[in-house]
């Protein structure tokens, strides 16, 4: 299969993730029928549940699984609107999934959309948020809402989410941490602190197809999905079994991956040995301990990217729902770096799959395609 370092886009379904997939699949029942199999489909449901709840942070009655992060995301912006916040401050590193959302009311609703900017090191500017949060008008626009991801899928940044809560919190906002990428590569200390916490299964070893949302139970809250009475009548639709058994052995497989540090490291010295030129992303501020994104400005990354793949290292140009999609990265838009990644940039993040060997296969593959690239120049 080759060395795979795109654990960010989606890591590999763990096996014992698959193992417990296959037998759930093997239980026919509606996990809301009254018979024997609903009972047994709603136990692998339950337990599920408490898994994620519990690798969260959080009570697992105040838990709803989605079928997708978006989902989970799209379902909190559209919640507060109706729950009349009409000033929404979006971080400008969000994932699309938020700001579309956003945007996307604001033409049908008039509600106020302002992205929150980031520094050159990839933290949001806290400072012109507390500025605005402080002049907010609480009769006109209903209680602010903060939406943040604790950790950018691109560069890894981490953000400072205990003074993010304080800002909030002081104005008695409504906050959404999109904790996607967090989840079970940091710990995710946020719990009561936000009003909704959004995660996906993917990202930690589950199945791709299964999110979860966290939601206070103070918070406004909207369906999105409507028709039957599932999940306390707050997502409607037949649940995923299967998948919501999968995510929950993942999150019980979840373990500490600051180890994966030392490896992110050292293929980071060793690409700056080949490399006088290479540009990290967010090295300045706290990183996610599995993320290095970077630009080599002589060559596209796209070009780089292909010839990687061909000696059997996956890796992305960066956040894989723009897969396809031309243009600089978001998030080195939004730090004001574009001009530094011309040529685009690269992501390696590594999972629980990842060896501290891959380092040395990582760097003898890229030496070897660099000698390439420079013969074909001259």
């Amino acid at each position: 299969m080759g060395l795979y370092l795109d654990h960010n886009a989606s890591s590999p379904a763990r096996p014992d993730v698959i193992d417990a997939m296959t037998k759930a699949l093997n239980t026919p029942g509606n996990a809301h029928a009254p018979h024997g199999y609903g009972r047994a489909a709603r136990t692998l449901v339950e337990d599920g549940r408490e898994a994620v709840a519990l690798a969260m942070g959080v009570c697992a009655q105040d838990l709803i699984f989605t079928a997708s992060g978006t989902e989970a995301l799209n379902t909190v912006v559209k919640s507060v609107v109706d729950g009349g916040s009409k000033r929404l401050f979006i971080s400008s590193l969000e994932h699309p999934a938020s700001i579309l959302m956003a945007e996307t009311l604001n033409e049908q609703n008039g509600v106020e959309v302002h992205m929150i900017p980031a520094l050159v090191s990839g933290l949001l500017d806290l400072n012109w948020l507390s500025a605005k949060l402080a002049r907010h008008d609480a009769a006109k626009h209903g209680r602010p809402f903060v939406c943040v991801a604790v950790a950018n899928s691109e560069t890894g940044v981490v953000q400072d989410v205990a003074r993010i809560v304080d800002l909030v919190g002081d104005m008695n906002g409504l906050l959404l941490f999109d904790a996607v990428q967090a989840l079970g590569k940091i710990p995710l200390n946020v719990t009561g602190l936000a009003d909704y916490i959004a995660v996906s299964a993917h990202k930690i070893g589950g199945p791709q197809g299964v999110g979860a949302l966290y939601i206070s139970p103070d918070a406004p809250f909207t369906s999105l999905m409507i028709g039957g009475g599932q999940e306390q009548h707050r997502r409607a639709g037949t649940l995923n079994v299967a998948g919501i058994a999968g995510f929950g052995v993942a999150a019980k497989a979840v373990s500490d991956m600051a180890a994966l540090g030392a490896i992110r490291d050292a293929i980071e010295v060793g690409l700056k040995a080949l490399e006088p030129n290479l540009i990290i992303f967010g090295a300045d501020a706290p990183r996610l301990p599995n993320t290095s994104f970077f630009a080599v400005p002589d060559t596209p990354a796209s070009t780089l990217m292909m010839a990687l793949d061909l000696a059997g290292i996956s890796l992305s140009t960066g956040l894989a729902c723009s897969s396809g999609k031309t243009g600089a990265s978001r998030a080195v838009t939004a730090m004001g770096l574009a001009e530094r990644a011309a040529n685009g940039a690269l992501r390696i993040s590594l999972g629980y799959t990842s060896q501290p060997h891959d380092a040395e296969i990582f760097l003898k593959a890229w030496a070897k395609i660099r000698r390439k690239t420079y013969q074909g120049a001259a």
